[in-house]
């Protein structure tokens, strides 16, 4: 009889924890088709590289198979991202979608930030002859497109502003992911041309220097027209696992357990600090989600494929509800999705 008693008493004290443990919603997953999708032209990319400190730069090309031509991308780091590494995934999404994306080391060893301008333009215009001396790809000027995240937003768009005076292709889609000016001079952006297809992206838990500059940013570009242009923030969705946190650290996509450790701490220490109800060494944070997927890499797409095959402005872009979206949590639970606008 006691030991009947012990285990109904057992089995009361576990019920209840049974009853309340639930499995975790996890984040989507890529899409099979459509922007920002899996369904790749091509396998596999190769890598190459050229110069030395902050002349150095590396290009990473479409293979399995090579393309006989193809667009340009310029990729410019963050302040502390000085690695590829950091935006693995990103560039391996663009290159089996059949870009070839050059990636500049421009803040190189002890220069100064009054050089970075100028080491971009230099990298860029030596990749422009050493592909041509390479015959293997051949470059297609007209589809050149520039991404910059941070301290690259910035740069981003100044390197569109002096496209014209350096001699550089224009680029007909800009995306600035989240750009921090620190001590780097933003030039007169009139100098964007008023072709250019402009995106602005920005999260709801960037500092406020960020959304300061981004702001800076989209009203001072005032030659591209507004139906060219949108600025678009994103919500940070601390529902399931892993939590997307709308920080400067979104647009991050390491593959490699080295750069995945710099997101997971940082962004750890983010929500432990500002999200009170979360402990920042239990929670479980993802190197490559719904941010990147259904966020940069879809919104990238949409762009290029809107500049380039389109010939349109923005205006159906900005009104499409399928870019808005982010997908769904496992257990049916709508994420939280784009703010799209024409004015920040």
């Amino acid at each position: 009889m006691r030991n009947i008693f012990r285990l109904i008493l057992l089995l009361l004290t576990i019920a209840p924890a049974a009853v309340c443990a639930r499995e975790v919603p996890r984040g989507p997953v890529q899409s099979a088709m459509g922007p920002g999708g899996r369904n790749y032209l091509h396998e596999d990319y190769t890598v190459w590289e050229s110069g030395i400190a902050h002349e150095r730069y590396q290009v990473f090309e479409p293979a399995g198979p090579a393309p006989a031509s193809a667009g340009v991308v310029v990729l410019l780091h963050d302040w502390m991202s000085t690695s590829p590494g950091y935006y693995q995934g990103q560039i391996r999404h663009l290159c089996r979608s059949g870009w070839v994306v050059v990636f500049p080391y421009y803040q190189g060893t002890g220069q100064f930030t009054r050089f970075y301008h100028t080491n971009v333009v230099r990298s860029v215009k030596d990749f422009l002859q050493q592909a041509f001396a390479r015959q293997k790809i051949e470059i297609n000027r007209e589809r050149f497109a520039i991404i910059g995240h941070g301290a690259g937003g910035v740069l981003a768009a100044n390197l569109a502003a002096s496209s014209d005076y350096f001699g550089l292709p224009v680029p007909l889609a800009l995306m600035i992911v989240t750009p921090h000016q620190r001590s780097i001079k933003l030039l007169d952006l009139t100098g964007i041309s008023r072709r250019t297809r402009m995106i602005i992206l920005c999260g709801d838990k960037v500092q406020d220097p960020v959304a300061q500059v981004a702001r800076e940013i989209f009203y001072a570009s005032d030659r591209v027209k507004t139906e060219n242009k949108a600025f678009i923030t994103a919500l940070s969705d601390y529902y399931g696992q892993p939590p997307l946190v709308a920080d400067e650290l979104a647009a991050l996509t390491p593959e490699e357990p080295e750069y995945e450790r710099f997101i997971v701490e940082n962004r750890n220490d983010f929500v432990g600090l500002f999200k009170e109800k979360f402990h920042a060494r239990s929670l479980r944070t993802s190197h490559i989600d719904a941010f990147d997927w259904n966020g940069t890499f879809r919104l990238f797409d949409a762009l290029t494929y809107a500049t380039y095959t389109l010939d349109s402005d923005l205006s159906a872009f900005k009104k499409a509800p399928e870019l808005r979206f982010l997908g769904y949590w496992s257990d049916g639970r709508k994420l939280k999705g784009l703010i799209v606008g024409d004015r920040p």
